[in-house]
């Protein structure tokens, strides 16, 4: 049961009167689908004023990276901010005339997936400003799993924002709460948290963003995420396999089998396959959650690249037209990983 579905089922909605702001996206919506905004709307204790939203849009549209323009909700004539537009934080005079800031953004918990960035730049608004923040809880797919390196600072970027291990495994609620309690900056933020009920039954999950299509696809996107910085790599992206394969034009069949024999990933099977992509039969590799071991997403990454440079080499990963090194960096937070790729070394992740 998520923080929405909670708070409104409380008999009254605190801070009655109150100015309301919102920041949420499409997946804010309760188990029968109603979106938050209709339903708070409705309610008489709050005055719902302005609308937020992060990357891919208020209604999810928006492609990965697609800068978004301010506008107004269809519906309710609501003023709607983009925070991945112009700007990534709220601007002062946004925040001025609320009483509360509600945040209900379905996440990930992993680093380079912006919410995170999202949410840790309207807190900071927020505690500027003096205005409360409560956000709504969702369960992520990723719950407790921490695996990947810390961020390097001379690499702080939107993808690379929290001091947090790529996937750090925490849901918004509880994101929010390490931020507070580990941010100088953050001290004297008033935060409420709603958290899931963990005894209710799952509620169906709504996708996040218009390439995470599944669970399955948002368990398995630390794993393939690394195609948006190397060339030629397909993950079938916002289709039925969305981010569950890693298919390239160089590798053969028997090559495919040759890697997919040689490789144990934590917590993943991994099985060959040819696929038919938009510019061709390629061969590749589907890959699918396997729930008797512990999943470290990152680290199988890193397993399968060893393996790719191993058959293709590190200059057809990272040094080839159309792949973009740095951003690969951007996204990992680090430079060492790329480094001791190419330098063929083994190595891990401390925890």
């Amino acid at each position: 049961m998520s923080g929405l579905h909670r708070l409104l089922h409380l008999d009254s909605l605190p801070m009655v009167g109150a100015k309301v702001g919102f920041l949420g996206h499409h997946a804010s919506v309760t188990p029968n689908g109603t979106h938050a905004v209709d339903a708070l709307v409705q309610r008489s204790e709050w005055k719902l004023s302005r609308l937020f939203s992060p990357e891919h849009g208020f209604f999810g549209k928006a492609a990965a990276g697609e800068q978004v323009d301010d506008s107004l909700h269809p519906r309710w004539q609501l003023p709607v901010h983009s925070l991945y537009g112009e700007y990534r934080s709220p601007k002062a005079e946004w925040l001025t005339d609320l009483d509360l800031m509600v945040v209900d953004l379905q996440d990930l918990g992993v680093r380079c997936y912006t919410y995170g960035s999202t949410l840790q730049n309207m807190l900071h608004a927020c505690a500027k400003a003096s205005l409360p923040v409560m956000v709504l809880d969702r369960e992520i797919p990723l719950a407790a799993i921490v695996d990947g390196p810390m961020p390097d600072p001379e690499l702080k970027s939107f993808v690379g924002q929290l001091p947090l291990p790529l996937v750090y495994g925490q849901s918004q609620g509880e994101l929010a709460r390490t931020l507070k309690a580990t941010d100088p900056e953050l001290t004297s933020l008033d935060l409420t948290v709603l958290d899931t009920d963990p005894s209710s039954p799952p509620s169906d999950w709504t996708p996040p963003s218009p390439a995470i299509v599944s669970r399955e696809s948002a368990r398995l996107y630390p794993l393939t995420v690394w195609s948006e910085a190397i060339s030629d790599v397909w993950v079938d992206r916002g289709g039925p396999l969305s981010f569950q394969c890693w298919v390239m034009p160089d590798l053969s069949g028997i090559a495919a089998e040759t890697i997919a024999a040689s490789l144990q990933l934590p917590g993943i099977s991994v099985m060959p396959r040819a696929f038919e992509t938009p510019t061709g039969v390629w061969h590749g590799f589907f890959f699918r959650r396997n729930p008797e071991e512990d999943l470290l997403p990152l680290t199988a990454a890193v397993h399968l690249l060893r393996a790719l440079r191993n058959h293709l080499g590190s200059e057809r990963l990272f040094a080839t037209q159309g792949s973009r090194p740095a951003f690969f960096d951007q996204l990992m937070g680090t430079r060492s990983v790329r480094q001791q790729l190419c330098l063929g070394n083994s190595f891990g992740f401390s925890k």
